[in-house]
């Protein structure tokens, strides 16, 4: 498989990386696991609370400093 990104997102995979000292695929592959990690959990909680209200979602994104929206991505 061949992924191609934009110069800008080049760079950033590139820096973050070297600041890692990790390979620009290692960075790749842990931001995939990281994202089907959170899928996962996001998935056992609707299944066992039903859906979750966006604004819900807002407030936990804000209590751990994530953009808001990813928080439900």
């Amino acid at each position: 498989m061949t992924i191609r990104f934009e110069d800008e997102e080049n760079e950033r995979l590139r820096s973050m990386a070297e600041a890692e000292g990790l390979s620009m695929a290692q960075v790749v592959r842990l931001a995939v696991d990281e994202r089907a990690t959170r899928l996962s959990v996001h998935s056992r909680l609707t299944d066992a609370w039903g859906p979750i209200p966006q604004a819900e979602l807002d407030r936990a994104a804000r209590s751990l400093g994530m953009e808001q929206s990813r928080a439900a991505s």
